[in-house]
């Protein structure tokens, strides 16, 4: 499997971000058991994200629990006395019977007896909501403005996370260019310090004074290897051919086309014979062709 590039897929940012299907949660999370190198870019990934949710961060407004509960009107809940419609609280009651059976109560503080207590009509009776259940209703009004806030702080921290992704996304195109300009350094080098390979510099033509390129023939393989340092690029449908001049050879040998995105490469070209004398580069339709256009050749070089 390659790592490296399931790494850039992408997969382990959708992950992070919580875009990624059961499927792919499941795959991801197996993934990065099974490899360290996973794991380590997914804890990184993990990280890059909290720091940058850390600090895009925006708290609930100061005001935000006042405003709630200044809105509610908690009233007290109200004790039940001894009073009366009209406000005068009763004293004790004593309830004796009179001559003729009947039940009749006896206020022991004004002395009096009152008759027909049984008709005497109900007093009205407010109710009043119990304490938990305002605070029940506090809680929801409370719950439900939070729950709007949190939906606007999460539309702006999904907008975030997108800019985040993008900039996570960028970092891992130039830390790429880095480690492929590095490859291509390590590669020259490697070359230039190799005694196996033969080091041609071809030079620009009158076609092209200022366009130039090293050639390393390995003397051993035959393998040749180029590194262009200044083309002018090819036009439509044009492409650079390389050609080896070989002692004893009638013709140029054809040793392939460069691919047009040859800045910043070193190209593998076809194998050339024992005997290299000098090698040219022509312009040339796309594709190549069989005998170089010599009024199109840029660069040539000789082997010392």
């Amino acid at each position: 499997m390659n790592i490296q590039a399931y790494i850039e897929s992408g997969i382990l940012e959708e992950y992070v971000l919580g875009t990624v299907s059961p499927q792919e949660k499941q795959e991801v999370e197996c993934m990065s058991h099974i490899y360290p190198e996973i794991k380590e870019e997914l804890l990184r990934t993990e990280n890059a994200l909290e720091e940058y949710a850390l600090k895009h961060q925006t708290p609930p407004p100061a005001s935000l629990k006042e405003s709630i509960f200044a809105k509610i009107n908690f009233d007290s809940e109200g004790e039940m006395n001894n009073e009366t419609q009209d406000g005068t609280t009763t004293g004790t009651q004593e309830e004796i019977k009179a001559n003729d059976g009947a039940t009749q109560v006896v206020s022991s503080d004004q002395g009096k007896v009152i008759s027909d207590v049984f008709e005497r009509p109900e007093p009205e009776v407010r109710e009043v909501a119990p304490l938990w259940a305002k605070i029940a209703v506090a809680a929801s009004v409370l719950l439900a403005i939070f729950a709007g806030w949190s939906a606007v702080q999460m539309t702006e921290y999904k907008g975030s996370n997108e800019q985040l992704t993008a900039e996570i996304g960028s970092m891992k195109d130039e830390m790429e260019g880095m480690k492929n300009s590095l490859s291509y350094s390590e590669s020259l080098a490697g070359m230039y310090r190799n005694p196996d390979y033969k080091v041609v510099k071809l030079a620009g033509m009158p076609k092209s004074p200022e366009s130039s390129v090293a050639a390393f023939w390995n003397q051993q393989t035959n393998e040749v290897m180029l590194d262009v340092q200044n083309l002018p690029a090819p036009p439509a449908g044009k492409q650079y051919q390389l050609w080896s001049i070989v002692n004893g050879e009638p013709a140029p040998m054809d040793m392939g086309v460069l691919d047009n995105a040859f800045s910043g490469k070193v190209l593998k070209m076809k194998t050339t014979k024992p005997g290299s004398a000098a090698f040219a580069i022509t312009l040339e339709k796309a594709g190549g062709v069989p005998s170089p256009t010599m009024e199109e050749m840029y660069v040539m070089g000789k082997v010392s």
